[in-house]
């Protein structure tokens, strides 16, 4: 799924639409994380680690597979 911004809305009505549930975790690019994460610390003023939305697992892709602004989701 491609999404044309990274941003805590747009992530959030991600998970609601797809009726995502915490058996899953959503990686990112890195640059797509950054942003999602720094748009979530300006709403939100502070992160968490695990980084989470809605339950959902947000990780980073260290494997350096998926592209920019493209959604894994990844079963657990």
């Amino acid at each position: 799924m491609y999404s044309s911004m990274m941003n805590f809305d747009g992530m959030r009505n991600f998970i609601i639409e797809n009726e995502l549930t915490d058996s899953v975790v959503i990686a990112l690019h890195p640059e797509s994380f950054d942003a999602l994460a720094l748009d979530y610390i300006r709403i939100h003023e502070t992160i968490e680690r695990p980084f989470e939305i809605l339950g959902i697992a947000i990780v980073e892709d260290t494997s350096d597979t998926i592209p920019k602004n493209k959604i894994h989701i990844i079963e657990l």
